[in-house]
């Protein structure tokens, strides 16, 4: 396996864990209107979901956009990496 290959199933579970807090914390809205309405709460539509103040969100919903936030920063730079990366094997 090369590192390339390597950075590539690490960024593709980075993606599904960012998607998946992106669907949990659309049960943590503050609007419960909202929070009853499954296009509202899956928030997979709005790709960046955990940016921003976090005011629309309980404090789970806050904490869980804190390690969204985490998350987001190093599934770029580590798919950043993969396309600047050569194919060296591991």
């Amino acid at each position: 396996m090369s590192t390339r290959d390597a950075l590539l199933v690490v960024v593709c579970l980075l993606g599904g864990a960012y998607g998946y807090l992106g669907l949990r914390v659309g049960a943590h809205l503050n609007d419960v209107e909202k929070r009853k309405s499954p296009s509202e709460r899956f928030l997979l539509t709005s790709v960046a979901w955990s940016v921003g103040t976090g005011d629309e969100y309980t404090d789970e919903g806050k904490r869980l956009c804190k390690i969204g936030n985490w998350i987001l920063v190093v599934w770029i730079i580590t798919w950043f990496m993969w396309g600047h990366g050569s194919d060296v094997a591991v």
